[in-house]
């Protein structure tokens, strides 16, 4: 009997070791097939409620990012391409899977550069670059999940370009990206040429778009290292509850000389802050306009640079508007009279308002060739001019304001406690990015 009974607990720890073997392997399988994002939702035992109960319990997020390499002899040969993976039945499914699973699906485009012209007209399954559609379901450069795309690191980044104009290379014609309800991130990249070609367009390169779920936005936009040219608007959109950040990017020779394009224009966010950006050479409209609830600008530079911009900002909607470290160039050529404008639009004022000011430089051109008898103004407080000029709510906002430096304005044309400049300053035409440098 003893012996038999060891020989039985041997052929049981044999079975047992054997099953915990399957096991593991099993979870290594299930781990290295499924994409990230998606391996949570193959192990639905551990989903149980450990109380017995058998109820099924929220899912833990999954933040990890699945990772698609794009470019000349990598697993996507195109942005189309990997675009319509992430929009694939499997993953996003044109939003059919729903935001709670999308939530848990992220991917991290890295973008290798190519040849010249090698990513022309790589904006999605419609694009007049394909022959015939591409993917299903297809994709139209709407971001519905969490996504960061980025120039592959240590090398040049790529160039998103069309062939002159977006026409029939954006279907929805709005961006070569759309974002949505989740996190987007850009980085060291190059955009060029996102317009129509009638000149009344409102394309751009990046849209900020509405959420995708008919649900309230809380999700941050990160620009960084990118340098966006040659669109309608450089970025476009937002809604409120959103964050965008701009860092280190430059944009230049956007708009399309209608006014109603800018080099950037931000709607109404919750919260815009702006890092170390260059926007210049803008045709007729704001280098940068924001209807944000709150507006950070830090050590950044708003320059016409002979050009024919609008203002250097446009803040219409109040909020709160916060600068430290800005300098501002104003153009002979420029369309509009003030170098900052606040509120007087006539739109949503923003509560609370708000506006503190310090290690700002405004530089005023002797005239204005287009406009000759329109007189300059530096900062235009319009927040105290009523409702019917500021919208519904508009009050007076004082500004706080210190270490403000004027050249070729008068004090009481600056609009702010100044120090007036004898003579021009130099001004730092550099673009922030490092590949640039």
């Amino acid at each position: 009997m003893g012996s038999g009974r060891k020989a039985h607990d041997r052929k049981a720890d044999r079975v047992r070791a054997s099953c915990s073997r399957r096991s593991v392997v099993a979870a290594i399988l299930t781990t290295a097939v499924l994409p990230a994002g998606v391996a949570a939702l193959a192990r639905p035992s551990e989903r149980k409620n450990p109380s017995g109960s058998g109820k099924a319990q929220p899912r833990p997020r999954d933040n990890a990012y699945e990772v698609l390499e794009v470019g000349p002899g990598k697993r996507f040969a195109s942005l189309t391409l990997a675009g319509c993976f992430m929009n694939s039945e499997t993953r996003w499914n044109n939003s059919y899977r729903g935001a709670d699973q999308i939530s848990r699906m992220g991917f991290r485009v890295i973008i290798s550069p190519g040849p010249p012209g090698y990513y022309v007209n790589d904006s999605g399954s419609h694009s007049r670059r394909w022959k015939s559609l591409v993917g299903w379901p297809p994709y139209e450069g709407s971001l519905l999940g969490p996504v960061i795309i980025e120039g592959e690191p240590g090398k040049p980044p790529p160039l998103l370009c069309t062939d002159g104009y977006g026409d029939g290379v954006l279907y929805h014609q709005a961006g070569l990206f759309t974002t949505g309800d989740f996190d987007a991130t850009f980085r060291r990249l190059r955009f060029q040429g996102f317009r129509r070609q009638d000149g009344y367009g409102n394309y751009a390169a990046i849209r900020l778009g509405p959420s995708f779920f008919n649900r309230p936005l809380n999700n941050s936009i990160v620009i960084e290292d990118c340098e966006i040219s040659g669109c309608d608007d450089g970025i476009l959109g937002g809604g409120p509850g959103q964050k965008v950040l701009l860092r280190r990017c430059h944009f230049h020779d956007n708009g399309n000389r209608t006014g109603r394009c800018h080099n950037l224009y931000v709607g109404e966010v919750g919260e815009l802050v702006v890092d170390d950006l260059l926007s210049t050479d803008c045709a007729i409209g704001h280098l940068l306009k924001s209807r944000a609830a709150a507006t950070t600008i830090r050590d950044s530079r708003l320059l016409g640079a002979a050009g024919t911009e609008s203002a250097c900002l446009d803040v219409p909607n109040a909020g709160v508007l916060t600068i430290d470290g800005l300098v501002c160039e104003k153009s002979p050529g420029s369309d509009a009279s003030w170098i900052i404008h606040y509120s007087g639009e006539n739109q949503e004022f923003h509560n609370p308002s708000a506006v503190k000011i310090r290690n700002l430089t405004l530089v005023a051109p002797a005239a204005l060739r287009r406009h000759p008898f329109w007189g300059m103004a530096g900062f235009v407080n319009q927040s105290g001019d009523g409702p019917a000029a500021s919208g519904k709510g508009a009050r007076f906002i004082p500004v706080q304001a210190e270490a403000v430096q004027v050249f070729g304005l008068s004090a009481s044309k600056c609009g702010l406690p100044c120090h007036i400049l004898d003579r021009r300053p130099p001004i730092d035409r550099r673009s922030p990015l490092e590949w640039r440098a």
